[in-house]
């Protein structure tokens, strides 16, 4: 449907009945329509969309949990891209809803007039005009503020953040509230007449200008971490892998480039919307959500390693257990499951120290075991529980699996 051409109210006033018979647009020449089985691109539009909300999910909810049930630490990044999230899957739901029951993603002739027209197709072309400005420059301001926290201690970083975040924010301010006002249907406006209007058709001539913006922040905020990372005091293996982490926006910043590259193509050849509109919704719901997993990954990666410390830990503990067992050791080890306490009274205190073990605050090496103890009686009515436990320094400094390893420890009052 080309601009200037159809009139709305025309459309309008034809009985649907009639609407199921008209093509929706004239073929090239030597091509035949095919209304019984045509080519489309909805499988493909699909199925990479499930496959990447998918991957947003997983990796949006172990972020979730690890900031609000591990780490209890919620900052405003997480707020950014949860917001962020949420609009992708409004957009999401739009281009499936146009896909199944619209056009998009099929040659204009071989689909008729009805499936243009109809309330799929119109809130699609609605929805994921108003949607993906929001979604994406949350998204990427999610990704600022993490690399704000992350990088804080380098100036040169943060005064990075701070242009791109102001320059971003500005970009899609301004973008969102101009998509909003544009693209809604003006007042005595049906949805028909919103798509088919000026204002609608003139703010899709800044779909190219959009897209080269939305593009260089993707590649801005892939090439930051970079010098930050190897600058690093770690091994450059730990190098590689950090830079690993943050290389898995790297494909979002493709997607804006392959979906920029798509855009242009549709606008140089509008003859044939509905097919030229399903690869730009295609690679912007990838940009989306390959952004949301970004943003997520470094959290993921603090929960699995943090899950594998602990895991750790638990299997050196039941070896020592197993080997206190066999071979009969005199030192003294309570597991999490006896009932036998040691009791606190007068007296002087003693504890068992060797190459390997020491107490937490005297902790100096990769290591250390915490063995039972001859407690002294205080005057004090308590009981305390102790038991043999490994850690490595790595753990001790991970801020999820410290509480682990001093939850270790208890004290109860003794009653009576």
């Amino acid at each position: 449907m080309s601009s200037g051409i159809i009139d709305p109210k025309l459309i309008g006033s034809i009985p649907l009945a009639l609407l199921k018979t008209i093509p929706a647009g004239q073929p090239p020449p030597g091509i035949q329509p095919n209304f019984a089985d045509p080519l489309t691109r909805v499988p493909v539009i699909l199925g990479v969309g499930i496959a990447f909300i998918i991957l947003a999910v997983l990796c949006f909810s172990v972020r979730i949990y690890t900031k609000l049930v591990l780490a209890k630490n919620w900052k405003w990044d997480d707020l950014t891209c949860s917001l962020g999230f949420m609009c992708s899957i409004v957009y999401f739901v739009a281009v499936v809803m146009g896909c199944i029951n619209g056009a998009a993603g099929r040659h204009i002739w071989d689909v008729f007039l009805d499936k243009t027209v109809n309330n799929s197709s119109l809130y699609q072309s609605y929805i994921t005009t108003i949607m993906v400005t929001p979604a994406l420059g949350l998204i990427k301001s999610s990704l600022f503020i993490q690399y704000y926290f992350l990088f804080r201690p380098l100036r040169w970083i943060r005064i990075c953040v701070w242009i791109g975040a102001t320059v971003s924010a500005i970009f899609y301010i301004t973008v969102t509230i101009t998509a909003f006002v544009m693209n809604s249907p003006w007042p005595g406006e049906s949805f028909l007449d919103d798509i088919l209007s000026w204002h609608y058709l003139e703010f899709a001539q800044f779909s190219i200008p959009t897209g080269v913006i939305g593009m260089l922040v993707d590649w801005y905020l892939l090439i930051l971490p970079i010098p930050a990372v190897l600058t690093l005091n770690v091994s450059m293996a730990k190098k590689f892998g950090i830079l690993i982490i943050f290389m898995t926006g790297g494909l979002a910043a493709i997607a804006s480039t392959v979906s920029l590259y798509y855009r242009i193509q549709l606008q140089d050849n509008f003859s044939d919307p509905t097919w030229g509109i399903g690869y730009v919704l295609l690679w912007a719901q990838i940009e989306m959500f390959a952004g949301v997993a970004a943003s997520s990954m470094p959290t993921v990666n603090q929960f699995f390693t943090s899950q594998n410390s602990l895991i750790t830990s638990w299997r050196s503990s039941l070896k020592h257990s197993f080997t206190h067992l066999l071979t009969g050791s005199t030192r003294e080890k309570l597991p999490d499951h006896n009932s036998n306490f040691t009791d606190w009274g007068e007296g002087s205190t003693r504890i068992s120290k060797g190459s390997e073990g020491m107490r937490m605050k005297d902790l100096k090496s990769n290591g250390y075991e915490r063995n039972a103890v001859e407690a002294p009686r205080m005057g004090s009515s308590q009981i305390r529980l102790t038991q043999d436990i490994s850690v490595t320094q790595e753990q001790l400094d991970d801020t999820l699996f410290r509480p682990a390893a001093a939850g270790r420890h208890f004290d109860y009052p003794q009653p009576g």
